[in-house]
């Protein structure tokens, strides 16, 4: 029989083998088994397929939910590679970015389940089998009892199997098999990476591999690579510097901004260009470079102006409403036109900022083109990436986490744990861990037994806020003698204040009109003058303060993202400000 399954389970028994805590049948994984041993029982390719196949481990580059092990619903195994699929049933439905067992949102789902997938394939690939270097991994999900259209941004669809969605593959759960894996091999195609078949030899080794995790838990042992290495930030630095391409990833604090410069101040009267995601981190940016007199060599730019500066006909609006790919394109094309102009010239050093942003608006491409020799500078150029994939944008489709893996073939990778920025508050640490996977922990009535340094305010309107600005922080400001100063701080506001108005009022920017307050812009960034200043939070992203206030309407699964953002630009302090 062309398909085996690992173990080996009697097809009619399954509802009872395949059970929850309960002893109640898992309908879901129990369908999608007998589904898979019914299509792939006919199928011309050999299958081998792992049902509740349980690792010892999880991969820490990808952790979303912070697990020690992992537990694969299905992990199937063809000529194609390998595909992790992660399996819920019932109804399911979405609303706020969250999954909902149910059609009426009734109980949320605690994982994503396609961010649930996408780990456990990264553990297989970095802990588990990571020997096979030419073997491809993928993943999807299925919802096997979801009969109607399903539409979410959480989602890409093409990575979903539902009874609905069979129709389109003539009820074939193989053809939707062999679809993800072309699919997903199409989108790394995009970044120089091709893959062939899998041997009939590397198909044993990996069986052999994988059979014998599954009843003993001692079969793989890791080491914790950051306490074996023992080293600061700048040492890092130092024992990678031997390969001029190197990748830095680590949270919000970790020191990334200090490794820049420390390799900038190595490449002494080279031509290199610094690449930021806004316009505030550029510009206080080139202030940092001119006082550290490095600022003659290095251009500093952000990605969306330096293919509008390639592109002028091309205004900033119509470039900022361009998707991932359209941008992507973009990079392609503007490459492809200055490569037969004869104007493209490479710089002999590259460092990207905030790159997880970047990553798939074809920042590969301009990375191999625009640094090293013979367009292939992922191969033989000088460059220095930074990120941190948990501050991404997460949308429909977006595979950030997909290219920066793909990026590690050609770099020196190198994950900081340690976040040093908040070393004096370890509040400001914890809170930054837990609030994007529980937003709603600032309801909590332990939080301030949890957070002691941590304050709540809580306010009903935006006069309130303003008030509190007025008299709780910018008078102590302005006293001569206090120790509070302006350049320390910084109000960061989410964006849902600072559209014109709200409900009908006036917004926070209008009610902040007030001597000695005044907005971040470009221009006054690099300012030290003792003067209260305010941003949208998304605006500060990569820069930091001392003492960061700020202004959020209540925690939920839509701002959780500006609430993770705000709270990690504090260096000492941090106060939140809820709009009720």
């Amino acid at each position: 029989m062309p398909v085996r399954f690992h173990p080996n389970n009697p097809i009619d028994a399954l509802e009872t083998i395949i059970v929850k805590e309960d002893s109640s049948p898992l309908y879901g994984e129990i369908d999608v088994y007998r589904k898979l041993w019914n299509d792939l029982g006919k199928s011309s390719l050999d299958w081998d397929i792992w049902h509740d196949l349980k690792l010892p481990e999880h991969s820490d580059n990808f952790n979303y939910y912070k697990k020690t092990s992992s537990q694969i619903d299905f992990l199937i195994l063809c000529k194609y590679g390998l595909l992790v699929l992660e399996v819920k049933g019932g109804s399911i439905s979405t609303k706020d970015n969250t999954f909902f067992y149910g059609k009426n949102f009734e109980i949320p789902i605690k994982q994503n389940p396609f961010k649930q997938a996408e780990g456990y394939k990264y553990t297989l690939k970095d802990n588990i089998l990571n020997n096979l270097k030419g073997c491809f991994f993928c993943d999807a999900v299925a919802f096997p009892h979801v009969d109607y259209p399903f539409e979410s941004k959480l989602i890409d669809k093409n990575l979903l199997w539902t009874s609905f969605i069979a129709n389109d593959f003539d009820g074939s759960i193989e053809k939707f098999l062999i679809n993800v894996f072309e699919y997903s091999k199409n989108k790394h195609k995009k970044h120089f990476r091709s893959y062939s078949e899998i041997t009939a030899k590397e198909h044993i080794v990996i069986k052999k591999i994988l059979s014998p995790i599954i009843g003993d838990r001692n079969h793989i042992n890791t080491i914790n690579t950051l306490e074996w290495l023992g080293i600061q930030n700048i040492e890092i630095l130092d024992g990678l510097y031997k390969n001029p391409r190197i990748m830095i990833e680590g949270p919000p604090g970790c020191g990334k901004t200090t490794i820049a410069k420390a390799f900038i101040d190595k490449q002494h009267n080279k031509n290199g260009i610094y690449l930021c995601w806004n316009n505030l981190l550029m510009h206080y940016t080139k202030s940092m470079l001119t006082e550290r007199q490095l600022s003659s060599n290095i251009e500093v730019t952000t990605f969306f102006r330096f293919f509008q500066k390639h592109n002028p006909t091309i205004d900033f609006n119509q470039l900022s409403r361009l998707s991932e790919d359209g941008f992507y394109d973009l990079v392609k094309d503007t490459i492809q036109r200055l490569e037969k102009e004869d104007k493209l010239v490479p710089y002999d050093f590259i460092v990207i900022d905030e790159a997880q942003d970047l990553l798939d608006r074809g920042l590969d491409l301009f990375i191999n083109k625009f640094s090293g020799f013979n367009g292939q500078g992922l191969m033989n150029g000088n460059s220095l990436v930074l990120f941190d994939i948990d501050q991404s944008y997460v949308s429909s489709g977006r595979n950030v986490s997909e290219i920066a893996d793909l990026l590690t073939e050609y770099y020196c990778h190198f994950k900081v744990n340690e976040v040093k920025r908040s070393a004096q508050n370890p509040d400001i640490r914890k809170l930054s861990s837990e609030i994007l996977e529980n937003p709603e922990i600032l309801e909590d009535e332990k939080f301030e037994e949890w957070f002691a340094s941590i304050e709540i305010r809580r306010h009903n309107s935006l006069q309130d806020v303003k008030s509190h600005i007025v008299k709780n922080i910018l008078t102590p400001i302005r006293e001569t003698d206090s120790s509070l100063k302006g350049q320390d701080c910084i109000i960061l506001v989410e964006s849902t204040f600072l559209k014109g108005n709200y409900r009908g009022k006036e917004d926070l920017r209008e009610l902040l009109i007030i001597k000695d307050i005044e907005e971040l812009t470009e221009s006054n960034v690099g300012d030290t003058a003792n003067k209260l200043k305010y941003s949208s939070i998304l605006k500060f992203k990569g820069l930091e303060r001392k003492n960061v206030f700020l202004v959020v309407s209540k925690q939920s699964e839509l701002n959780k993202y500006e609430l993770f953002v705000g709270i990690t630009r504090a260096i000492l302090n941090v106060q939140i400000n809820i709009v009720e």
